[in-house]
């Protein structure tokens, strides 16, 4: 378990989340181009494992979803481009289709006051 949230902070979250922020919320003429590419490399290695590890169950540790699959689905859900397409990682995409299954899920939007882009 330990293993996988710490996989999500130093692999998925922190290199989803800083690619998000450099390629949508800043100005177009201060986004660095060559940081932003290097970045999506290494989102699109962290999904290769993920993808990888879902092949062959249904999350990432046991038999049903714990802090694991929570720690890592977060910034999957946002529909903002940064090197993730849904559509592109099957076994990531039933995983994420599992986790909107669950009884009380709402989208990480539904749960916070606006979309950012209604916020600039």
């Amino acid at each position: 378990m330990l293993r996988w949230v710490l996989f999500d902070n130093h692999k998925m979250s922190s290199q989803a989340g800083m690619t998000r922020f450099l390629m949508n919320f800043l100005p177009e003429d201060k986004r660095p181009l060559e940081v932003i590419k290097f970045m999506q490399g290494r989102v699109l290695g962290a999904l290769k494992i993920l993808d990888t590890h879902l092949e062959s169950r249904s999350w990432i540790v046991g038999n049903t979803m714990t802090i694991a699959d929570i720690a890592n689905c977060g910034y999957l859900f946002y529909p903002e481009p940064y090197g993730f397409t849904r559509a592109n990682w099957s076994n990531i995409d039933s995983w994420l289709s599992r986790i909107e299954a669950t009884k009380g899920w709402k989208h990480p939007y539904d749960l916070m006051p606006g979309n950012p882009s209604d916020r600039v």
